[in-house]
């Protein structure tokens, strides 16, 4: 009597994304056209051809290409050595991945301070003044880093206590935390945020 219909899964997930993405594009480029904004396109220089431009945007983005590639193929290596792994290893994993991301906020908070700071002095022609932010943003990060992640380690026995797992996969979850915030409270801070200045 009721037709069942079926709705896969996939389908109900990327419509409306699509959609809704189409139309903020197209809203955007329109509004970007508008000859009221002091900035505006013009359709005649869409397609102008700007060498030395280009070569300036391919310097910055091929090796950012680059990088993200290979941070890609890593995060899949790993997802693959993680799967062979069994269930109490696959359960501490996932939460000390949990516990991975809070401990990489300092890194991450301190790398728009970077690029307002270099970017300040760069703007205001002064080329010393880089030099001395940079190396004081780095001491400043390190030592924040260090402390933020020594502090997650602290309370990782807590959110372990309350995270729905085993206690096998619980008494394992310490010493990938440890790993991993002693590599992130020294290494991060030059891996991530120096980038940014």
């Amino acid at each position: 009597m009721y037709r069942s219909f079926r709705v896969t899964s996939w389908g109900s997930r990327t419509y409306p994304s699509l959609i809704t993405r189409l139309l903020s594009a197209l809203i955007v480029t329109w509004y970007c056209f508008s000859k009221k904004l002091s900035v505006h396109y013009h359709v005649k220089d869409i397609w102008k051809w700007n060498g030395d431009l280009q070569k300036k945007i391919m310097g910055i983005a091929l090796p950012n290409g680059v990088e993200n590639g290979v941070h890609q193929l890593v995060k899949v290596a790993l997802s693959s050595m993680v799967a062979l792994f069994g269930t109490y290893q696959i359960a501490a994993n996932g939460v000390a991945q949990s516990i991975w991301s809070l401990a990489s906020i300092m890194g991450l908070a301190m790398a728009p301070v970077y690029t307002t700071v270099i970017g300040q002095c760069m703007g205001a022609r002064d080329i010393d003044a880089p030099n001395f932010y940079f190396k004081k943003l780095n001491k400043i990060t390190l030592v924040l880093s260090i402390l933020w992640n020594a502090l997650i380690f602290v309370i990782t026995p807590l959110i372990v206590r309350y995270s729905a797992i085993s206690a096998q996969a619980k008494s394992l979850v310490i010493w990938p935390v440890l790993i991993n915030n002693i590599f992130n409270g020294i290494a991060y801070p030059f891996a991530g945020s120096l980038g940014n200045g």
